[in-house]
């Protein structure tokens, strides 16, 4: 008695070889982080910074960045951008962290702290970027 038998050959840029596809949806996800990290994270840092809040002349401002850093998005004062790779030195009191802030009357902004809660309150902003880069991937 014959058995019926089905077989399916996938072919195409997706499908031809398997490192290809990994390393195609692995750079989609990384440019879809970086861009929810600059985006979301960072410009969102910098629209708390104006003059009264946080801003005097701008540095602090200038400073924020974002970069992916084994596959983790990271958005911070100066850190992704400085070449000894710290914050600048003021920033975590601007933040609200450091320890002087304990006994002083400034508790700082939490800019970066509203930032974090914006992007993890915002589940469909991971839709958004990442989705969207894997889309621009496939195409």
């Amino acid at each position: 008695m014959a058995t019926p038998t089905t077989s399916i050959k996938l072919k195409g840029p997706i499908f031809d070889t398997p490192t290809q596809v990994s390393f195609g949806f692995q750079a989609a996800v990384h440019r879809g982080l970086l861009d929810l990290a600059q985006f979301e994270g960072a410009n969102f840092v910098k629209k708390q910074l104006y003059p009264g809040h946080g801003r005097v002349i701008g540095n602090l401002r200038s400073h924020i960045g974002a970069k992916i850093r084994d596959g983790v998005a990271q958005f911070d004062a100066g850190e992704t951008l400085a070449e000894d790779g710290r914050n600048l030195v003021y920033a975590n009191w601007v933040e609200g962290i450091d320890k002087r802030n304990q006994t002083s009357v400034f508790k700082g902004y939490h800019m970066f702290a509203k930032a974090y809660e914006h992007i993890n309150n915002n589940p469909k902003l991971y839709e958004q970027y990442i989705g969207d880069a894997i889309i621009e991937a496939l195409e």
